[in-house]
């Protein structure tokens, strides 16, 4: 028997994010913690994001504090943040760190105790506040998937969490908010979408519809990645 977890609804091409905002209506919040890093708030490209959202007068708090690596003091700082500003859902905007972050601060504002004890599979019991995952780069797919990785500083080791219940509820890919990363930064996530295609293809556990998938994300790859370095 195998198991497929995916988002429930996924947003994906160019230009669908533009399609978000009555996504985010209909799930009825009353306002959003806006995790995210100080680049992407900096930059612009957070903003374009806060624009649709702005166009619907959602009320959020940004909470830019995430680190290249998160913590777990940097998620439990989130998550006070969270509970400051009384949010009542996330939304995440960035790549791999951002997303995980994301997601363990959703994670542990429904089970709360230690985020040590969330290391491993399945090792919480109830479903993540509710989470729409803006994805920014083309490398790590935690917006999509059930993993997260978090730094224990104190051990000095990363913590690879696998749980079903860190499922986001809306995921969002669009292309054209990754184009104005530089070109060291495209080809690096490029290459990371790489290894995790070809990490399905190989691991035991990969059948047929993560074969279809994982095989067309190589081949996708090896077509346009050294043309979105380029340019």
């Amino acid at each position: 028997m195998s198991i497929y977890y995916v988002p429930s609804t996924n947003l994906m091409g160019r230009g669908c994010l533009k399609e978000l905002a009555p996504l985010v209506e209909e799930l009825g919040y009353k306002k959003a913690l806006v995790v995210t890093d100080k680049f992407l708030n900096q930059s612009g490209i957070a903003g374009k994001v806060l624009a649709e959202l702005d166009a619907i007068k959602l009320d959020y708090f940004i909470f830019d504090d995430v680190k290249a690596n998160p913590t777990i003091e940097n998620v439990y700082a989130g998550h006070d943040v969270l509970k400051t500003q009384a949010c009542d859902f996330i939304i995440s905007i960035g790549g791999g760190s951002p997303q995980d972050a994301a997601k363990a601060i959703g994670l542990y504002a429904t089970n709360g105790g230690d985020l040590r004890d969330y290391e491993g599979v399945g090792k919480t019991k109830l479903k993540s506040m509710p989470i729409v995952a803006v994805n920014t780069t083309a490398g790590t797919s935690s917006e999509f998937t059930i993993n997260y990785v978090i730094t224990d500083k104190e051990r000095e080791i990363k913590m690879v969490m696998v749980d079903k219940n860190s499922l986001v509820t809306i995921s969002v890919n669009d292309p054209e908010l990754m184009v104005d990363k530089p070109a060291d930064l495209t080809a690096a996530t490029g290459m990371d979408a790489l290894t995790h295609a070809i990490e399905a293809i190989v691991t035991p556990g990969a059948y047929a519809v993560t074969d279809a998938t994982a095989l067309a994300a190589v081949e996708m790859v090896f077509n346009y990645l050294p043309r979105a370095v380029k340019t």
